[in-house]
């Protein structure tokens, strides 16, 4: 999802820096023109040492995108091991937490109308057996985003999208990171969908780029479901 996002602001112009997991960066190395960070967004000291990097780079920005996640196994809550419950939500809410955080600074910075687009999940609207640790980090970004956007206004604003379940490497666990899961039946779940089918990666791009854009400029504090139409039946 990253990487369709970066390729299609270079497409209309935009510089573009990326942070993300070293393994990730090994695995899908960005072009030579874009600079590249790597930190571990659940540690407060390696987020802090990237955007100090970063600031050193750029002084301000007008947007950042805050796209963390992964999952970890599905498991009723009494079943769930308590390190993968802190596992998934230090890689989940609390990186959301701090990359927001170390973004703030920038995105003030800049004198256009910053703004910031954090991901959640519909999960983090609905919850499926399995999935309760993971729906609780995903419902804590959205009452993040809110606060974000409430404390941040009117020089900031902040909006998430909600993806439903997109064929990207999450669903193995995530890039950069060992396969958690099995194949999932991509086709069942698509006959599920009012559009027909599974997203992609792409289908992600519009919401993103409008929400960061000049063309949301009167929205913030919302989140943005984006999912072929499953939640809204």
């Amino acid at each position: 999802m990253g990487r369709a996002l970066v390729r299609a602001l270079r497409d209309t112009g935009v510089r573009v820096a990326v942070l993300d997991q070293p393994g990730a960066l090994a695995q899908h190395p960005p072009a030579p023109d874009v600079p590249a960070f790597a930190l571990d967004g659940s540690n407060a000291a390696s987020v802090q040492q990237a955007f100090t990097a970063l600031r050193a780079l750029w002084p301000d920005i007008d947007g950042f995108c805050n796209l963390i996640g992964f999952m970890k196994g599905w498991q009723p809550v009494a079943e769930l091991p308590v390190e993968v419950f802190d596992e998934v939500v230090a890689g989940n809410l609390r990186a959301q937490f701090l990359c927001a955080q170390a973004a703030l600074p920038l995105l003030h910075a800049s004198g256009h109308g910053a703004a910031m687009v954090n991901v959640s999940s519909t999960l983090g609207l609905d919850v499926s057996k399995g999935y309760a640790h993971y729906s609780a980090c995903k419902a804590g970004v959205i009452a993040l985003t809110k606060g974000l956007a409430r404390e941040n206004a009117p020089h900031v604003r902040v909006n998430a999208i909600a993806p439903g379940l997109t064929d990207t490497a999450f669903l193995q666990g995530g890039t950069g990171r060992a396969t958690a899961f099995g194949p999932m039946n991509l086709q069942r779940y698509g006959d599920r969908v009012p559009l027909g089918r599974v997203a992609v990666a792409e289908d992600m791009v519009g919401p993103i780029l409008f929400l960061l854009g000049d063309a949301a400029r009167y929205v913030t504090g919302e989140t943005m479901i984006v999912d072929g139409g499953v939640y809204c039946q």
